[in-house]
């Protein structure tokens, strides 16, 4: 092949090149697209130990300039919950007799096992406050002498009805162990001893409880109520009572009692507080009864009203019940109370830490912004492009918390072919690291993710379902199908803009292929 034939064929091929590119660039412009959401968000992704959960979701677009938002959540919320609110925060008042403070031996024991809960509980959830009830009553000033007669004090108040004031507030809410322990060893220092009232600590903790707040109640008392409200420690027979025998006196006595604060309980229920009770090693109860001169007149067996007021320990009266001697007492607390608790209140997560992978499609065709600052934590400032990631370092999530980070992704550019009909995962997958309360290190991958698609559409039929959607407008209806024309079909169903072009483009380059080649086989060399 001569140069002169070389150079005609040149010419040929730029004249089709030009062509080419002026078809091309006429169908570019030509093109009308939107961006369509294809899915709105990834699956809810549990953490284990029902720790909570994590998932993104587009919560806003627009179609027109290819834009959406993505939130990314992290929620230390449990599964399943027993409340009708999540609640922040968590507030446990223990119940504990002042008459405790009678024997120093008794009372460190309950001073210790108290601050090891205390302590366990905070490092549940950092969001938790205890306080601590002290119960009283009338005061009690009488005992057994040595020949088995009872001996009354002048300030016995056995003839003194239980009140409101039978209670009180030893330690306020806090977080603080030490607060709770020097408060504990404050309580009673005149150590005076009480006709126990349970029935005014429980409605002076029913009362104290702020709103919005998730309540448990934890009574440490471990004996029969003496009193309660409008009750008194004394019971009188004859003429000026109801009771004509002192064995119809206590038990009427008993079964007042039992009633009263029995329904103090139930009021708890009421309340939505959470109730965990120590109750008597067994359901006996057995009291001796003195006349005025301190003989012993009679042996009462009270089980029955210790029955009717707590339940058993299978079928309480309300919430959880547990039955302790002293050499069982720290397992009871320490553990059991502590595993209830830990039920009722979400545990607090360490060391969060998620990593989020784009796609190659979304580095190259998107670009990136925050929304704004994480709701919690810190995140990197910019995708790091040796491995197309964002960092969000969270470090802890309370119990109950929400952790959120929103950015947006904005397509490049609207008429890029490439992506036409072509679904494009937000990002590949979502690495979660955190360690429980017991700094245990888990793992977790969030492989799928919300979706969108760059969707070429039809701008005649658009104004078509436009036109035909103002009409039902003013007609007063929301009818969203008229004239067999369904706006859910308007993308991508009928034959495509530029589908016409397009095929004579193509007759038209294989056209002058032909030609080109049939010169070609003119203008070789023989």
């Amino acid at each position: 092949m001569n140069r002169k034939s070389t150079n005609k064929i040149i010419v040929i091929s730029l004249i089709l090149f030009f062509i080419f590119s002026i078809i091309s660039n006429s169908l570019a412009s030509d093109l009308k697209t939107s961006l369509d959401i294809v899915e709105k968000a990834s699956e809810t992704k549990y953490l284990d130990n029902n720790q909570g959960n994590i998932s993104k979701t587009i919560v806003d677009s627009n179609p027109d300039t290819g834009e959406v938002s993505i939130e990314l959540k992290l929620e230390n919320i449990k599964k399943e919950n027993d409340q009708k609110e999540v609640y922040e925060n968590t507030e446990v008042y223990l119940l504990v007799s002042e008459n405790i403070s009678h024997d120093d031996k008794e009372l460190s024991k309950y001073i210790n096992n108290i601050e090891k809960l205390s302590s366990k509980i905070f490092k549940v959830n950092a969001n938790t406050k205890i306080g601590v009830i002290g119960i009283k009553g009338p005061i009690k000033d009488s005992y057994i002498d040595e020949s088995g007669k009872q001996v009354t004090g002048d300030k016995d108040e056995s003839d003194v009805p239980g009140n409101n004031s039978n209670s009180e507030i030893i330690v306020g809410l806090t977080n603080n162990v030490d607060s709770i322990k020097s408060g504990l060893q404050k309580m009673n220092t005149s150590k005076t001893k009480y006709y126990s009232n349970l029935q005014s600590a429980i409605r002076l903790a029913n009362n104290s409880y702020s709103q919005n707040t998730n309540k448990i109640l934890i009574s440490l008392y471990d004996n029969v109520p003496t009193v309660s409200i409008g009750v008194k420690a004394k019971v009188t027979t004859g003429w000026f009572s109801e009771y004509s025998t002192l064995e119809e006196a206590v038990n009427g006595k008993y079964n007042k009692i039992a009633t009263s604060t029995k329904n103090e309980i139930l009021t708890l229920k009421e309340s939505n507080v959470s109730f965990i009770l120590l109750r008597p090693d067994d359901t006996s109860y057995n009291e001796n009864w003195y006349n005025s001169s301190g003989e012993k007149v009679l042996e009462f067996d009270g089980s029955p009203y210790v029955k009717d007021l707590y339940g058993t320990i299978e079928n309480p009266t309300y919430g959880k019940m547990y039955s302790f001697k002293d050499s069982n007492i720290d397992t009871i607390i320490t553990e059991n109370i502590y595993q209830d608790v830990q039920q009722k209140i979400q545990p607090d997560i360490t060391n969060v830490k998620i990593t989020d992978y784009f796609p190659k499609e979304i580095i190259e065709n998107f670009e990136f912004s925050y929304l704004n600052n994480p709701r919690l934590g810190s995140v990197s400032k910019t995708i790091d492009k040796t491995n197309n990631t964002i960092t969000w370092d969270i470090d802890k999530l309370k119990g109950n918390e929400v952790a959120t980070l929103r950015y947006k992704l904005k397509i490049k550019d609207m008429k890029n072919v490439k992506l036409v009909n072509k679904t494009i995962a937000t990002n590949e997958k979502v690495i979660l690291t955190y360690k429980d309360i017991s700094a245990k290190s888990y793992e977790l991958m969030l492989s799928s993710s919300p979706k969108i698609k760059l969707s070429e559409t039809k701008e005649e039929l658009i104004n078509k379902v436009n036109k035909t959607n103002t009409n039902a407008s003013a007609s007063g209806t929301n009818n969203i199908k008229s004239n067999n024309i369904d706006i859910t079909t308007a993308k991508g169903i009928l034959p495509k803009t530029g589908t016409i072009t397009i095929i004579s483009t193509i007759l038209i380059i294989l056209l002058f292929s032909i030609i080109a080649y049939k010169k070609y086989n003119s203008f070789r060399d023989i």
